[in-house]
């Protein structure tokens, strides 16, 4: 049992390695392997319902659903000076050791938001319901981050 403890600690830690080695790889060039996304689900009020997805080449591609300014699809870019900016925001929320999911319901109304980053094929996921209280503040300000770098309060109205 051990022994099956310490390969899967062991192989934890090259999936990190691996990942943020790729994270440093984009800092340096462009990646059109790059990935980014974060969705906003519904909540029992007005909350914003919408889906940014975000490429290496600094295409954002923004799907606006409910209780948004603009709904349907949206599309522009940004620099990648701003790309940069984002995959270090990955790395300062140290986003690949994140659990996967924060979905502990202590309150109720609040939305969902999915976070994705996928760097040449390797990716992650974390889902984090506003309610839960256990998810890490770094995590919050990563999707505000992302939002803000992505600049999407143009679609939705804020």
């Amino acid at each position: 049992m051990a022994f099956y403890k310490s390969q899967l600690l062991l192989s934890s830690v090259i999936l990190v390695v691996l990942f943020l080695s790729a994270c440093n790889t984009l800092q340096a060039t462009e990646s059109k392997n790059l990935v980014i996304t974060l969705e906003r689900t519904e909540c029992y009020g007005p909350c914003p319902v919408y889906r940014l997805t975000i490429t290496g080449d600094g295409s954002v591609v923004y799907e606006g659903k409910n209780f948004v300014k603009a709904t349907g699809r949206q599309t522009t870019t940004i620099s990648q000076e701003r790309m940069r900016q984002l995959v270090s925001e990955f790395e300062k929320a140290d986003f690949i050791s994140l659990a996967d999911s924060y979905e502990q319901i202590t309150v109720l109304d609040n939305p969902t938001v999915i976070v994705s980053i996928t760097i040449d094929g390797k990716s992650k996921t974390v889902r984090h319901y506003h309610g839960d209280k256990t998810a890490p503040k770094i995590l919050t300000d990563l999707e505000n981050k992302i939002d803000e770098l992505a600049n999407t309060n143009q679609w939705i109205g804020r």
